[in-house]
């Protein structure tokens, strides 16, 4: 494990149990998050997906309907 994140962990253990079990779901769902995205892009198929989606954006941006 990697030193800051110990230190996050030892700054987390100070904070009330509500608030330590509130950040524990936020970990969880982002990890969980990652494997789904990961899964995704593992996936043949996503490389069609992934080309709609940029021939979507750049349509968009052209029309000027992109946002910042």
């Amino acid at each position: 494990m990697i030193e800051s994140l110990k230190e996050a962990f030892n700054e987390v253990a100070q904070l009330p149990e509500d608030e330590q079990r509130r950040i524990i779901e936020v970990i969880r769902k982002e990890i969980a998050s990652e494997k789904h995205w990961q899964t995704l892009f593992h996936d043949p198929r996503s490389e069609y997906v992934l080309e709609g989606l940029v021939a979507e954006a750049l349509a968009e941006d052209t029309d000027g309907e992109a946002y910042a």
